[in-house]
């Protein structure tokens, strides 16, 4: 009696194990249901937002790199009588492109 219960418990669990594996080689990954053309037109908005970032986040990694300014001289070891020339002189300079 107990024979016949585990030959019959053996079948159920084959016959299970069959009917999944049915199921998913029929689905092969397919989606269950067809998109709506709301949800495609927001995977492109994704998709294009998300290669709009990559692109700004390249060309911000590449400007980091450029330094447009000239660099200032120091001036901090120049003497007084040097800075009141310097001063003097563009005051000069400033006068001249004025008139």
């Amino acid at each position: 009696m107990i024979q016949v219960n585990m030959q019959n418990l053996d079948s159920k669990i084959l016959i299970t194990s069959l009917c999944i594996l049915h199921v998913f080689t029929f689905c092969e990954g397919r989606p269950l249901r067809k998109r709506t053309v709301s949800e495609i037109q927001l995977m492109h908005n994704i998709g294009e937002l998300q290669q709009v970032q990559e692109r700004r986040d390249w060309l911000q990694m590449r400007l980091r790199g450029i330094h447009t300014a000239p660099e200032l001289p120091d001036l901090s070891d120049l003497t007084p009588e040097e800075i009141q020339y310097a001063l003097k002189l563009l005051d000069k300079l400033l006068k001249t492109k004025q008139s």
